[in-house]
Formats: C-alpha cells, structure tokens, sequence
C-alpha cells in the first residue's frame, strides 16, 4: 500500500523514495486554498481567477542551460603572441629572429548554492473544503513568470498547475517557485562570492557585475590577463535627457569597439543583446532619434541644421516596436531586465531626485554564428550516484532538471525544501560591455516584482475567518 505522503507526492508531480522525519511538527494555519480559513473560500465566485501578480523581465529566459557533475571547471582562453627576438640578419645565412611564444589565461566559473522551503502543512487538513459552497473549480489565467526559461519543469515551474487553486501540495511548489523565480533573476546581475557562507549553505554565483569587468586574472597563477578584460566605462550619472549626444557616442564606441574586436579574433557573426531596465530604454529612445542624426554636426555662426519630426517619431517608434538601438545603420537588440539594480536619491547622493540610475550591459550570447558563450549550468542532480542513493531508499527527494528536492516530515506535518547549484559562465568577457551610472528621469515607474522594491505592490488575504456556527458544544 502507498503512503500517504507518496500519494501527496504523486498528487503534486513528485515521487516518494523514502521519509526523513525532521519537520518541526507546526504548521501554517493559513495559507490554505479552501476548508475553514482557506483564502479561496468564497462561495459564488466567479470560477476564472484574474492575477496582478507582477513578473520580472529578465534576461533569463534566453540563456541556454545545461546540466553538468564538474564543480569547479576551467577554461583556458589564448590570449596572445608574444613579440619576436633577435635582430634582423645581416648576411643571407645568418639567424634570423625567433617567433614569440603563445600565452593563455585560465578562468573559472564556481556553483552557487541556492534553496527554498515551502511553508509546512499538516496532512489532514488537505482536501478539506468548508461546505458545497466551497468552489473547487476555479483557476488563474496567466503566470508572472512565463519568460523564465530555467524553469520549465521542477519547482519553478513557469507553466501554471491546472489544480493550483484545488490542490494544496501544488501551490505550496507553485508559491516556492515564485520565491526561487525572483531570487535567481536578481543574482544573475548582483550574486558575488564574497556573500558565501563559511560553512557552504549558502553560496551566490558570478553575476554580470563580477564578470563584466576589469582586472582578469589567471585562476592558478593570478597573473594579469588584461585582453580577457570587458569594457567598463562610468557616464557618471549623465542624465539621459541632457546628455544625449554623449550617450549616444559612448554606447556607439563600445558597439564599435566590441564589433572590430569579434572580427579581428574571427569569430563573427556575434549576437549581442543590450541590457538595461525598461524605463532606461524608453528614456533613450525618446532622445536617440535626435541625437543620432546630429550629435556629429558642427555648425557654426547662425547656422541651422533642420530635422524632421516626423522621421525622428518614426526611428523612436520603429527602435520601441523592435526593441532595439540603431547603431551605425544596424540594429542591436535590448533586453529588459528587472534584476539590474537601480539606484534613486534616497539611496544614491549623486542621483536626482525623482531619477534613476543603472547600468547598461552589452552581453555576448553567441559567436561564429551559433556557438553560446554566456548561459547557466546547473548540478546534474540525475546523475548515477544520486540516482543509485534515491533508489536505495536513503532519502525521501525528487529529482527534477536542476532541482533536488527533499521531504520533511514529522508524522503528519510536511514541508518540502528544494536546493539547486547553478552558475553563469561568461566564455568570451572582452566582447562584453558595462556603461555604470547612466541616469534616467521617467515621469512613472513601472511596477516592479520583488517585495523589497519601492515600486512592488500586492494586498488581499492570506486566509479567511472561517465558519463559526453556533452549537451546543460552543455553550
């Protein structure tokens, strides 16, 4: 006969292998779908459910993923010739100079170490409904993290459980993946390894900001590797709609320089995309258009320069619906990203009041036509030793993709934690970019996805009074 707990399991998508018995035996009194105090307790609602829940915009979605067993990988990179030696011969038979010598650098790419527990929940109070009022058809239409590509199965799943509202075990993952979902979005620009844990519970990859920078170094050695370096420039807080015509010129430059160094090193073609927040891109293409076509014009005297306003609504619209920059004739594609932080005059003395300021990154996705050069790796969990200790029963887990994740469970109170161990590799940094401290004054902020941010907001109730008749034994 199937446990219990096996059969929550295979009712959230998961399977039982095992019990381990550690959860703390108090669970959530709310937080509940339906029975007495369930949320969703509401008789006579409508069945389909409407969310504004707010998802990031994220460059995550695009970076390929793949699961390895090496936890700390090197990657060699050439990176030069050294000059020749000796002189130019004299007679016909003399030594002529002597060739230099390859050079490399090595780099490296550490597993982070993230985990997430659902709230716990006590086993009797699943399937519970408070009368035939209690409607168990209902569902939500949508899903805040549909651009998320890490997270097609497991945990963080981006699809939307058909039962989410009905079947408890299925929100509990569903609400972990939300908070997982989040958490990996922001670490991909902020994560350092100087925020680990001594004891290793907790570890963050490289993010962007640690590999989109200056100082590389060899691994083994720490011998200066200045040609793997990225381009760092500071605009020092230039504010967009002031100083168009010198942002214009220095993403045009970093463009430029990237694209003559892909072509020298041959591997072009390169895809490249263009991160920066949503509001920063619709600041700079309300000023690009103008900028653009003049910001090389040197008039003199009572010269004019006449501009059409129509073709300047036209490039802002055109660079809006594509989301792109016209760069030297070409297009160059750009990523929203809710996770590059922004800094505002309350937490920044340099910013103006009622601005932002944040980083804007040029990020090689792929060389010579296809081949990926920045993406995720994770901890191939379904490797044979994990997969041989599951089957031995030691440990009650589920493996999925880059999750791994555990049962707590102390008689019958449970609670699920999952761990997963990613990291960001950047093979070619010298073609990326990062332009700090660009300032733009958008009339309104847009909505923002995590709780810490001014500009996030929710409401509603985790839970409902439930029923409270009165009857004999209440007297």
């Amino acid at each position: 006969m199937k446990s219990i707990v096996g059969e929550l399991l295979n009712e959230a998508g998961l399977s039982a292998t095992g019990y381990k018995h550690d959860a703390s035996g108090t669970p959530i009194t709310t937080g509940y779908s339906h029975g007495n105090g369930g949320n969703f307790r509401l008789p006579g609602v409508d069945p389909q459910l409407f969310h504004t829940i707010v998802g990031n915009k994220g460059i995550l979605g695009q970076l390929p993923v793949r699961g390895t067993t090496e936890t700390d990988p090197t990657y060699g990179i050439i990176t030069g010739v050294t000059d020749d030696t000796g002189s130019e011969p004299d007679a016909v038979c003399d030594t002529a100079p002597v060739a230099g010598l390859l050079k490399n650098c090595v780099t490296a790419a550490p597993f982070g170490r993230y985990t997430r527990r659902t709230k716990e929940i006590e086993l009797t109070r699943l399937g519970k409904t408070a009368d035939r009022a209690d409607p168990m058809d209902l569902r939500m239409i949508g899903t805040p993290i549909s651009q998320s590509g890490l997270f097609l199965t497991g945990p963080g799943s981006a699809a939307v459980p058909g039962d989410l509202l009905t079947n408890e075990t299925n929100r509990k993952f569903w609400e972990m993946g939300i908070s997982i979902h989040r958490l990996i979005s922001k670490q991909l620009w902020t994560g350092s390894t100087a925020n680990n844990t001594g004891a290793g519970g907790y570890m963050e990859i490289n993010g962007f900001e640690r590999l989109v920078r200056t100082g590389y170094q060899d691994v083994i050695t720490q011998t200066a590797c200045p040609s793997v370096d990225a381009q760092v420039m500071d605009l020092n807080y230039a504010r967009v709609d002031t100083s168009g015509p010198d942002i214009v010129d220095s993403l045009s430059y970093t463009i430029r320089y990237a694209e003559d160094l892909a072509e020298r090193t041959g591997v072009t073609p390169v895809r490249w995309v263009l991160a920066m927040r949503q509001e920063m891109f619709y600041e700079l293409t309300a000023i690009w258009p103008c900028a653009y076509l003049t910001y090389r014009c040197a008039l003199a005297g009572n010269e004019r320069l006449n501009i059409d306003g129509a073709e300047q609504v036209r490039m802002t619209n055109e660079m809006r619906n594509g989301r792109y920059l016209l760069v030297d004739g070409r297009t160059v594609e750009v990523v929203f990203d809710d996770g590059i932080p922004q800094a505002t005059s309350t937490t920044n003395a340099n910013v103006t009041e009622g601005c932002f300021s944040s980083d804007i990154y040029l990020i090689p996705m792929s060389i010579a036509g296809g081949i990926a050069v920045t993406y995720l790796e994770h901890m191939d969990y379904g490797n044979a030793s994990l997969s041989t200790a599951l089957g031995d029963s030691l440990v009650q887990a589920q493996v999925e993709g880059p999750w791994l994740t555990v049962l707590d469970q102390t008689r019958t109170c449970i609670a699920w934690q999952t761990v997963m161990e990613p990291r960001l590799v950047m093979r070619t940094p010298w073609l990326s970019a990062v332009i700090q401290n660009v300032m733009a004054c958008p009339l309104k902020s847009t909505r923002q996805p995590f709780p810490s941010d001014p500009y996030y907001v929710n409401g509603g109730e985790t839970g409902r009074a439930g029923p409270s008749y009165y009857a004999l034994w209440n007297s």
